[in-house]
């Protein structure tokens, strides 16, 4: 974690001084959203409708794993689902990209890459996410797009869209970047249809009507977050792991019977952290390795000296395929979304009322 992201957790002389240069960020932010508002910029309509998943603060809330989680949801109530992406640690695709099989994360990004292996959808990345949406409805049968990430891309339209909130360390300081973690201010939060608050795995069990409150960050229980977060305290999931499989030869490991053991993780992800404490909860003494969210990885980054199993994250695991001369004990640790009743409930809502909508 740099300095900067440390001071996003309190107001400290760091965040301070960088405090003007938020403030006037945070203006043109509010100088755009009211120019989408006024129809001063418009938002040119698309052929598809449109459910966005993103986040209003810096670094991972799991937004990509829900995104992956209703693609297949909405695809076994028979829709067909497709997704865009800004394609984030990929070249920068101004025209519509569709992705293949051939495609690698250095192609159209790790995590476009990883939502199409594991839904098996299209895909399509572009900085215009609604021309990714155009492209999608020329090219394949797809009857609902879902974005992963977008909420502060106002050029595209939307019928409905979720905030990811990571409950353990919120919003912050709840100052706008480059001082705090925001990238918009709270106004943006009233177009929400829902929020979901992703809590540790160990923390309790979501699915349960009965499971202990979780403590959620501070920020959360503040003035207008309060406000726009109390209806949805109850909306939580939780990533939690479940098998670890060998990237070469697809061995499929029990993380049970990794208890007790020292293992080295590796996560490039928004926030790794969160990786290596899901997998100390299950008793594995993890020896950690955070490398910075898109990291481009390199075989030297695998050598430690010894033979100790090397856990990834699925969203590292798809760059780790162009590599050559890895170490052969490296495992992808899939895992399952696990969701609070409250939260379920709200997923079928807003199937329920997009179908009555739209099919």
């Amino acid at each position: 974690m740099s300095i900067i992201q440390k001071n996003w957790q309190s107001r400290g002389p760091l965040a301070v001084l960088l405090l003007p240069v938020s403030l006037f960020y945070r203006g043109l932010l509010s100088l755009r959203r009211l120019a989408y508002r006024y129809g001063w910029k418009a938002a040119l309509p698309v052929p598809l409708p449109v459910v966005v998943i993103g986040n209003l603060s810096v670094g991972g809330t799991g937004k990509t794993p829900l995104c992956a989680h209703l693609v297949e949801r909405f695809k076994q109530a028979g829709w067909k689902p497709a997704i865009v992406s800004r394609g984030y640690g990929g070249p920068r695709h101004e025209s519509a990209y569709l992705l293949t099989d051939s495609d690698t994360p250095s192609t159209a990004g790790d995590e476009p890459v990883m939502l199409r292996v594991q839904t098996g959808v299209p895909v399509c990345v572009c900085v215009n996410r609604a021309e990714a949406v155009r492209k999608l409805a020329e090219s394949t049968d797809a009857n609902i797009v879902f974005s992963d990430d977008g909420l502060q891309h106002l050029a595209m339209p939307r019928v409905a869209q979720i905030l990811v909130v990571d409950g353990v360390r919120g919003f912050g300081n709840g100052w706008v970047m480059p001082s705090g973690p925001l990238r918009d201010s709270f106004g943006s939060l009233s177009n929400i249809s829902f929020v979901a608050i992703q809590i540790p795995a160990n923390q309790s069990q979501p699915s349960s009507t009965n499971a202990v409150e979780p403590v959620l960050h501070r920020s959360l229980h503040e003035g207008i977050v309060n406000e726009r977060i109390a209806p949805y305290r109850a909306h939580r999931f939780s990533l939690v792991p479940t098998q670890a499989i060998n990237i070469h030869s697809g061995e499929r490991l029990q993380l049970s019977a990794l208890k007790g053991q020292a293992v080295h993780a590796v996560a490039g992800i928004g926030h790794p952290q969160r990786f290596f404490d899901s997998l100390a909860g299950l008793g594995i003494k993890v020896v950690e390795h955070p490398k910075a969210d898109h990291a481009t990885f390199s075989a030297e980054d695998f050598e430690f000296g010894d033979e100790l199993p090397i856990l990834v994250t699925a969203k590292d695991a798809v760059k780790l395929k162009q590599l050559n001369t890895l170490p052969a004990n490296i495992y992808r640790i899939d895992t399952d979304l696990h969701l609070s009743d409250a939260l379920d409930v709200a997923i079928q809502q807003l199937q329920d009322s997009l179908k009555q909508s739209i099919l």
